[in-house]
């Protein structure tokens, strides 16, 4: 009795260039052992020191649920405080200044 001990996929590696535009191109091989079709898209997440790409799930709360866990914060309470806090450092257009802490 024969085991196939190979991996379903082969390992590829391939150098790439970023445009002027900070864009790369998905060498075609990758992109046909992936099954990528044009308009498919991706996630870019940093992992230790490394861009790593993750196909995006056409289902919105199967993508939500690719977030890592408890980054935000654990409860819906730590998430609201933490959403605010990003609010106040920045200015919507058509919104005024940004709140400041000490209003």
């Amino acid at each position: 009795m024969a085991i196939d001990t190979k991996p379903s996929h082969q390992l590829f590696a391939a150098n790439v260039t970023i445009s002027s535009k900070r864009q790369i191109t998905i060498p075609a091989a990758m992109a046909r052992e992936l099954g990528l079709e044009t308009g498919d898209k991706l996630v870019a997440r940093l992992e230790d020191g490394s861009i790593v790409l993750h196909r995006r799930p056409k289902d919105l709360l199967a993508y939500l649920d690719t977030f890592p866990k408890g980054v935000y914060g654990q409860t819906k309470e730590e998430i609201d405080a933490y959403i605010a806090e990003g609010r106040r450092d920045r200015s919507f257009p058509g919104l005024g200044e940004p709140e400041s802490e000490t209003e």
